[in-house]
């Protein structure tokens, strides 16, 4: 699904934030552990959206164009799978598509990025520990490099 175009009806994209802000509220007031599947044409008509209404409310939420996993609304906050390689890897999975070369980057980027409490907790040390010593900006940039790098835990599927 495609972002609206940016010379949108001004008044238009206005009804759509509304609508997409009603869509999220309703699928967070039912929560993780709703069971029930709505069917979407009732979901739909509780919420008081068209399928077109509900379209251009997603649509008015993209900053870029985005694939979306058809999928029951007891299952709305499980992890995008692929079925297969899921009872392969028997594993947590949050399989994305990527459409562009930027999300691509932003993907990585964002996942080699993610926080280690544990590498916190060093780097907190150190802090301390250069504060507390008489250290060139060379050798304070060192010790933090050392840390960083010679610390880090991963699998050798983030490695990869």
């Amino acid at each position: 699904m495609s972002p609206l175009p940016e010379d949108y009806d001004a008044n238009g994209l206005k009804i759509a934030g509304v609508d997409f802000k009603r869509l999220r509220d309703k699928l967070n007031e039912i929560g993780r552990d709703f069971k029930e599947d709505i069917p979407l044409p009732v979901f739909l008509k509780e919420i008081g959206l068209t399928h077109e209404d509900y379209t251009l409310a997603i649509r008015s939420s993209l900053r870029r164009t985005t694939v979306f996993l058809k999928r029951s609304t007891n299952a709305i906050f499980v992890n995008a799978y692929n079925e297969k390689l899921l009872r392969a890897w028997r594993a947590n999975m949050d399989i994305q598509f990527i459409l562009d070369p930027f999300a691509c980057a932003k993907y990585c980027v964002s996942y080699i990025r993610k926080s280690n409490p544990g590498m916190s907790k060093l780097m907190r040390s150190v802090l301390q520990e250069v504060k507390s010593g008489n250290f060139t900006l060379k050798e304070r940039l060192r010790k933090f490099v050392n840390v960083f790098t010679n610390c880090s835990e991963i699998s050798a599927q983030e490695a990869a």
